[in-house]
């Protein structure tokens, strides 16, 4: 993708940096959010396989929005292209961290159950 990236767009000016920093963040992030919690959820075997994405997909894309924009104008603008793939491995690792540490946070949990319907763990804490 960086390869690409620099032959697309070359060079180092604020207009070549923010289009970069725009098709790696808002092009290619989305999908690969999708990718990552739809197929957490099947690997998971959930029942609904897209209700983490609905839940977390926005804070995990704000996430990645103040991770990853510092860190890739860092990339483009600083980081000689030789050592891009030792800066984005750090850069990866510290990300899958931060991944997996949101992909743990549990789910906003309702207090209510909707239209006073008692809830199947209600109901199983009144049967004992």
């Amino acid at each position: 993708m960086y390869k690409w990236l620099d032959r697309t767009f070359p060079g180092t000016t604020k207009v070549i940096i923010v289009k970069k920093l725009v098709l790696d963040q808002f092009v290619l992030t989305p999908y690969l959010l999708t990718i990552f919690y739809a197929g957490m959820s099947l690997m998971e075997g959930s029942e609904d396989t897209f209700l983490e994405l609905r839940e977390k997909f926005v804070p995990t894309f704000v996430r990645s929005c103040i991770f990853w924009l510092p860190a890739q104008a860092l990339n483009f603008t600083l980081v000689a292209p030789r050592f891009r793939v030792i800066y984005m491995g750090v850069c990866g690792l510290i990300w899958v961290n931060i991944l997996c540490w949101i992909k743990r946070q549990s789910l906003p949990v309702a207090t209510t159950p909707h239209n006073n319907v008692p809830s199947s763990a209600a109901i199983k804490n009144t049967e004992t």
